[in-house]
């Protein structure tokens, strides 16, 4: 069997490069990373066409993505493809180089038996899939379902609207190519109407080799600090948050990493709330990952009554229960009923919800809080680790 993955990687060289030009690791790439590094431990090896996930021009300072390649160290061939990199245009000219890619080592592989996963519901990447598709009609495409684009920017104006209802038809046609999908939510195979036997649920994955070490960790004990880290958008009740600090009296201070639509909302009360702390982005993910483990308690404040809910697995879940501390969420539908036997519930987003929610978390007892932090822990890394979970995706397919 040869495997090809189409999604969002990149060699070490590749994204250190995109940093450098201001570019953000994103969270869709460290789930693509963790997967595909799962599947490597599963003696799964995969070529891989990538496109990386970047702002447009002027956002990211490159008018032209260059392509470039590498060999990773089990022999799989990889490459970024190149591409026009102007707002609207890049859709388009990214399609193009990804569908050519995919055509030339599909005529390499054409006597083989191919599986072709592609990462995220991405016209471009889908397209390349179904080129593969058209020259090795036997080829299993596996789509990974992340997130439904419909509900990934809710606040579009008219042209994007547009443009997204173009796109969605176009998705949905691309879909008659697809063999298995791998959702992130059990309810987004009704909205794509699904059949039976075709689907299954497996909400990403940790990679457990990436783990603080507990020297690096140094905790105040002194305050009660709780952390929210991730798009700050003010449709995932970050302005409630803010207003449960109100009602909140002592030595409590609120954490907040990450960028969004929010910052001038929290950077507005940290002029008022000294306790209210903006980091901003952090400058890697090992010092996000050790912020969080100072913290007493992490919070996710996603609204339960909005629709996008139904549809998403919020990925910082795994990070936060990795932490080893309490992590506070709400009860959205996207996430599994057996990760509530090691989440604190949140019931609804109101102000005074989430300030009783969170001193009731303060009010225990710091061996009480351990044990809470601890079980959320083991059952991320025993049971949702990147190589078990890529190991089921395995099973599916094939």
């Amino acid at each position: 069997m040869k495997y090809l993955w189409i999604g969002v990687g990149n060699s070490e060289e590749g994204r250190a490069h995109i940093l450098k030009n201001g570019g953000k690791l994103l969270s869709a790439e460290i789930s693509n990373d963790a997967l595909v590094a799962g599947l490597d431990a599963n003696g799964v090896f995969c070529d891989m066409i990538n496109s990386s996930r970047i702002a447009a021009y002027p956002k990211y300072p490159e008018k032209r993505i260059k392509p470039y390649t590498w060999t990773t160290a089990n022999g799989a061939e990889c490459q970024n493809v190149g591409y026009l990199n102007l707002k609207y245009i890049n859709l388009l000219s990214k399609k193009k180089s990804l569908v050519k890619a995919a055509r030339e080592w599909a005529k390499k592989h054409k006597n083989e038996d191919v599986t072709v996963f592609v990462y995220q519901m991405h016209t471009p990447f889908m397209a390349a899939a179904s080129a593969v598709k058209k020259l090795i009609p036997n080829a299993k495409f596996v789509l990974i379902v992340p997130d439904l684009p419909q509900f990934m920017d809710m606040n579009m104006s008219r042209l994007k609207k547009t443009l997204k209802a173009i796109d969605w038809k176009n998705i949905r046609k691309l879909m008659k190519s697809v063999d298995k999908y791998i959702l992130y939510s059990k309810h987004m195979a009704e909205y794509l109407c699904l059949a039976d036997g075709t689907w299954t649920v497996m909400e990403g994955s940790y990679d457990a080799s990436l783990l603080v070490e507990d020297k690096d960790v140094q905790k105040n004990e002194s305050k009660i600090s709780v952390m929210y880290s991730g798009v700050l958008d003010l449709r995932y009740g970050i302005r409630e948050l803010l207003d449960a600090f109100e009602h909140l009296d002592g030595d409590y201070e609120l954490w907040l990493t990450g960028n969004g639509n929010a910052v001038p909302l929290i950077n507005e009360r940290a002029e008022k709330d000294e306790r209210i702390k903006f980091y901003g982005y952090l400058p890697s993910r090992y010092e996000l990952l050790k912020k969080q483990r100072e913290a007493t308690m992490l919070i996710s404040t996603r609204d339960p009554s909005e629709q996008a809910s139904a549809y998403c697995f919020p990925s910082k879940i795994f990070e936060y229960m990795v932490s080893g501390n309490p992590v506070i969420s709400t009860e959205i539908k996207g996430i599994p009923d057996e990760y509530f036997d090691y989440l604190v519930p949140l019931k609804t987003i109101s102000p005074e919800e989430i300030a009783g929610t969170i001193k009731k978390v303060a009010d225990m007892d710091a061996a009480q809080r351990k044990a809470v932090g601890d079980g959320g822990r083991r059952f991320i890394l025993e049971k949702k680790n990147n190589v078990a979970q890529a190991k089921k995706m395995i099973e599916f397919v094939e």
